[in-house]
C-alpha cells in the first residue's frame, strides 16, 4: 500500500515538474519533523476512518465477550487483566499473572471452536495494523501536505515521516468486567 501511495505521491510531483531528488533538497524539514499524535487523532476521526475504527471496536467487544463466557463455562475466572500480543510466527502470547496465564494457556489449547479464539485473536490484531498502517500513512500524507515548504518537499518529507513511524503492535487486553484494543492511530477502544 505504501508503494502505491508513494507512487500517487511522485506522480503528482512529476505534474508538478518536480522530481523526488528536487522533493528532497526542496523540504528541510524532513530531518526534524516526526509523526504527530495530533495528526494521528484527525485522521481516525475522519469518518471512513472512524468507520473502520468503529468497526474494529465492535469486532473486539463480540470477541471479548465470547471469550469471556467461553472462559466462565470453562470455569476460568480471571484475577486479573490478560494481554495478547502476536509473535512474529502468528502465534499468540499470553501475559497475564501466573494463575490467569496458566489458565488462559490451556483454555486455548483445549478451545476446539472454529475458528478458533487464537486464530480470531490473530485475524483482529491484523486487522488492527492494518487499519494503524492506513491510519498512519494519512496522518503522514496531511502532515507533509502542511508542514512541507514547497510542493516537492511533500514527497520528501511523507517518506522520512513514514520511515520514523517504524513498526506498530497491537495489544488486546481482557480481564472479567472489560477489554481494550490498542494499536498505533487507536483511541483505545475499550468494552
Amino acid at each position: 500500500m505504501v508503494s502505491s501511495i508513494n507512487s500517487a505521491l511522485l506522480g503528482y510531483l512529476s505534474t508538478q515538474g518536480q522530481d523526488s531528488s528536487k522533493a528532497a533538497a526542496s523540504s528541510g524539514k524532513s530531518a526534524t519533523t516526526t509523526l504527530s499524535p495530533a495528526a494521528m487523532q484527525r485522521v481516525s476521526g475522519m469518518t471512513r476512518n472512524a468507520s473502520a475504527i468503529q468497526a474494529l471496536d465492535n469486532r473486539q467487544k463480540a470477541l471479548s465477550a465470547d471469550l469471556r463466557a467461553a472462559m466462565e463455562k470453562a470455569g476460568i475466572k480471571l484475577t486479573g487483566a490478560i494481554e495478547f500480543t502476536i509473535k512474529s510466527d502468528g502465534s499468540v502470547d499470553v501475559k497475564a499473572s501466573e494463575a490467569d496465564k496458566a489458565a488462559t494457556q490451556a483454555f486455548l489449547k483445549a478451545d476446539t471452536s472454529r475458528p478458533s479464539f487464537a486464530t480470531r485473536i490473530a485475524t483482529q490484531a491484523k486487522e488492527a495494523l492494518q487499519l494503524s498502517t492506513t491510519l498512519q500513512q494519512s496522518a503522514a500524507i496531511s502532515q507533509a501536505a502542511k508542514a512541507a515548504r514547497s510542493t516537492g518537499g511533500v514527497m520528501a518529507l511523507y517518506t522520512s515521516l513514514m520511515q520514523q513511524a517504524g513498526t506498530a503492535s497491537v495489544s488486546f487486553s481482557v480481564s472479567a468486567t472489560a477489554s481494550t484494543l490498542t494499536y498505533p492511530g487507536s483511541l483505545t477502544a475499550r468494552a
